[in-house]
């Protein structure tokens, strides 16, 4: 990512520093800025600041942009409840708390970094962060998640739903049946 330049405009005066580079690169978050602020990424006057530093009209404003963390799954010993296994899929008592796969923010202790330990591979289906991750619950939801260990279930899967697309009501008959 290439540097950036800035100026505080008039109506940046008495803003947070955090604030103005937030409001003129919104496709950053807010809490990256700040920890580009803190790593002396963005500079005011040539100088490190504060987040909270509140700016004056005419100052320039140096953001050198860093390249976020690439997000990947590893192995961690994270107990799960296995309420059914075969060679082929696993179903998983997912607790209300934990987040399904890393994200945003989130790089370590997720379902997926539990999976991998207890079962060292899982299918290729939802790519290297979300290996075997065909559906999810948010991390506030508890429930049973199936996980394909192979493609096997996941071709029967799509090939018994028109277009690919299951329904909620699908899969609530599915876990009740």
């Amino acid at each position: 990512m290439a540097a950036v330049r800035l100026l505080a405009e008039p109506g940046d005066a008495g803003k947070r520093l955090d604030q103005v580079v937030h409001e003129r690169l919104p496709r950053f978050s807010r809490s990256r800025i700040q920890q580009w602020i803190r790593d002396g990424r963005i500079l005011v006057n040539g100088a490190r600041e504060r987040p909270s530093r509140l700016l004056r009209a005419g100052e320039p404003i140096d953001v050198t942009p860093a390249e976020p963390p690439p997000l990947h799954a590893s192995p961690e010993r994270i107990p799960l409840t296995v309420l059914y296994e075969d060679a082929d899929l696993v179903a998983i008592d997912k607790p209300a708390g934990m987040v399904v796969h890393a994200g945003a923010g989130i790089h370590s202790g997720t379902l997926v970094n539990a999976l991998l330990d207890r079962f060292g591979a899982l299918s290729g289906v939802g790519g290297e962060l979300r290996p075997g991750i065909v559906h999810r619950l948010d991390r506030y939801t508890s429930g049973v998640l199936l996980v394909p260990k192979t493609t096997r279930p996941t071709r029967t899967w799509r090939s018994s739903s028109p277009a690919g697309k299951w329904r909620k009501p699908t899969w609530r008959w599915c876990m009740a049946g």
